[in-house]
């Protein structure tokens, strides 16, 4: 349950925040979790976004993050006003930046051996197998073709390649024969450059390449706190092949028994195997037909796509941000205390590649029964492409549904999906609806 909200005192502590997430929606919920524990936030942001509440943010300090000379220097600058209670960041990029700002500080935070394994693929995989070698599929990691082709003929097909860093279900392939190999290998590198996309600073032209694993796709949301793992729950997930582009969400599990205690198995082993404490960790596994949970990817943070902004907390009544700011206080995660209801999420991608000339309905899916949120990203005018030459801009939007079941959560994403068309064209010549995950406006229920 949440606690009853503060209201901080101008000279109140201050959690220091590198970065927030991408839309609007989710900053509010990570600024507000911070005011309702009591706290100011000092901002460290490469693009601080404009109408930020006074009454919570007290300092702002628009910097490179990438830099690490001018991140400490604005710390410091934080410092000497404020009390610092704590550091955090709410995407992947910040994670061993925030490890490096709570060692200097004396802050609760993941250590750096930690934190540096949960941005790097391969290093992930190395720390489960020390511990769990059975919960990992067999990988590698390439940075030429003739390494790419050498661990692909001693894994075998079907197998998977991927970033060794980045988020968002960026730049996945999947290789179900030898003669996909070299043009999946050939579009992945060029893409994993720090010039196309600045998350892959300091991992430029490294690969993972894995077995495939077969079954159903879910993460792991919770936190670490003085050595005890919390769990929150866990998400079930829709993806499109071939490129594992994350579309859709529902918040709890529809799994099994016997299979919730193997992702709560492979959890624990996780947290063992990266040596994590002090932080909150987003667990992404698949659950194969043998019923046995494996790791995909495990990060040092919370979880995106509104999974631990929004859908946690409607469905468990317990704020995950607000959680997460107290364990970055060094205060225990507060548990849910009763049932929880069911909430998920539909992405709303563009049907085409174009430029987007319009999307209609938003008012008809707000009416739906159950639609809480829908959040529209990208405005007419904006140019949208597909995977695998983009896997951000074809998100237009997402809804995000309640309801006191799965199938009541579902027929509501459905409903609200069918209500809204987006058309995509060359110029407004061409049109297309479309039936699934970014901006601009947003309507709220």
């Amino acid at each position: 349950m949440s606690t009853e909200p503060h209201t901080p005192a101008p000279d109140s502590p201050v959690v220091v925040f590198v970065n927030l997430r991408r839309t609007p929606l989710e900053h509010r919920a990570a600024l507000y979790a911070a005011h309702r524990q009591g706290f100011g936030v000092a901002l460290i942001a490469d693009a601080p976004p404009a109408g930020l509440p006074a009454g919570i943010v007290r300092t702002v300090h628009q910097v490179d993050t990438y830099d690490a000379a001018a991140v400490d220097a604005a710390v410091a600058a934080v410092a000497a006003e404020h009390t610092v209670a704590g550091v955090v960041t709410w995407s992947d990029p910040a994670v061993e930046t925030v490890s490096r700002i709570a060692a200097q500080l004396g802050l609760p935070a993941a250590s750096p051996g930690t934190a540096r394994t949960a941005r790097d693929k391969y290093l992930m995989r190395q720390a489960l197998a020390a511990v769990r070698p059975d919960l990992s599929p067999r990988f590698a990691r390439v940075t030429t073709w003739e390494e790419t082709a050498k661990a692909a003929a001693e894994i075998g097909y079907p197998l998977v390649l991927k970033p060794a860093t980045g988020n968002g279900s960026k730049g996945i392939y999947q290789v179900h024969g030898e003669d996909q190999l070299r043009p999946a290998y050939d579009q992945l590198a060029s893409y994993v450059q720090p010039s196309v996309d600045r998350v892959f600073t300091g991992h430029a032209g490294e690969i993972v390449i894995e077995e495939f694993l077969a079954g159903t796709e879910h993460s792991i949301e919770g936190w670490v706190h003085r050595g005890e793992v919390h769990i929150a729950g866990i998400t079930d997930k829709a993806t499109t092949e071939p490129y594992r582009l994350e579309v859709g969400h529902l918040f709890p599990t529809q799994l099994p028994a016997s299979a919730v205690a193997a992702v709560h198995e492979l959890t624990h082993a996780v947290a063992e195997g990266f040596g994590m404490d002090d932080c909150t960790f987003h667990l992404e596994c698949m659950v194969g037909p043998d019923g046995k949970a494996r790791m995909v990817e495990c990060a040092a943070r919370v979880g995106g796509d509104f999974i631990t902004s929004h859908l946690v907390g409607l469905a468990t009544g317990v704020s995950f941000c607000e959680n997460t700011v107290r364990v970055a206080t060094g205060q225990a995660p507060v548990a849910a205390t009763r049932p929880p209801l069911y909430a998920g999420l539909r992405k709303l991608l563009a049907p085409a590649d174009g430029v987007l000339t319009a999307v209609d309905g938003v008012l008809d899916a707000l009416r739906v029964p159950g639609v809480e949120h829908l959040a529209i990203e990208r405005g007419p005018g904006a140019a949208v492409t597909l995977p695998p030459a983009d896997y951000m801009s074809c998100v237009v939007g997402a809804v995000i549904a309640t309801g006191d079941s799965a199938d009541a959560v579902r027929a509501a994403l459905d409903a609200a999906e069918a209500a809204i068309t987006i058309r995509v064209g060359d110029d407004g010549a061409r049109g297309g609806s479309t039936g699934e995950g970014e901006g601009d406006g947003h309507g709220d229920r």
